[in-house]
């Protein structure tokens, strides 16, 4: 998809290193033509400076640290931990600067509001975790089959024990029956937390236009 909007993307897992040195050697060929410019005026070659900018609990600061081969800032998986600026020298050709992430000052779009607290980016006091788990419900049974590596109707069944058929409200209250001894509340973050840490397996909840 990006590719086709002329835009240049890289995959990337911060947990597994998956795909990182294409990123930083992406990041260092970027300065070469500041520093050509740089050395045709007399000056000394320069780091690269690379701001690292998204929504929170993205996993921004978990990709410095598996950039820089160690861990250079805190990193943790829910928001709010960053709270500030802060450069961080990966090695001599290239500054990063890992910063708090940013949302919009109002959100409109209801809908986008849920996919941001479903993917925990939103404090949780803002939202009711058994409203949001019900919708997430409703998102994972309505989800084209190519938008998730694993078909999610037996995922659901197979791991809570409960016909997914049922709606959601429904649903949760037969799951917390069986996992969290009649507490729904506890079963809502439950569900959540697996769909979140990946338990449920890999995921993509809003697909791109077009697609």
């Amino acid at each position: 998809y990006y590719k086709a909007t002329g835009e240049r993307a890289f995959w990337c897992n911060a947990q597994s290193g998956d795909g990182i040195k294409p990123i930083l050697k992406a990041a260092i060929k970027c300065g070469a033509k500041t520093n050509a410019k740089r050395a045709r005026r007399g000056l000394r070659p320069r780091a690269v400076r690379v701001l690292v900018l998204g929504f929170p609990n993205v996993g921004k600061s978990a990709l410095i640290n598996r950039l820089g081969g160690k861990r250079v800032v805190k990193s943790a998986r829910k928001p709010g931990v960053t709270v500030g600026l802060r450069w961080v020298q990966l090695d001599k050709d290239v500054d990063m600067l890992d910063a708090p992430g940013i949302m919009p000052p109002k959100i409109d779009d209801q809908d986008a509001a849920v996919l941001l607290a479903i993917c925990d980016d939103i404090g949780r006091a803002a939202y009711d975790f058994e409203t949001i788990a019900v919708r997430l419900l409703s998102l994972l049974k309505g989800l084209d089959a190519k938008w998730s590596t694993k078909p999610l109707l037996p995922v659901l069944e197979a791991r809570y024990g409960v016909d997914p058929a049922l709606p959601g409200p429904e649903w949760l209250e037969a799951a917390a029956e069986r996992h969290t001894s009649g507490n729904v509340g506890t079963m809502a973050f439950r569900i959540l937390d697996d769909f979140r840490t990946g338990a449920l397996g890999e995921i993509t909840l809003e697909a791109p236009p077009k697609y």
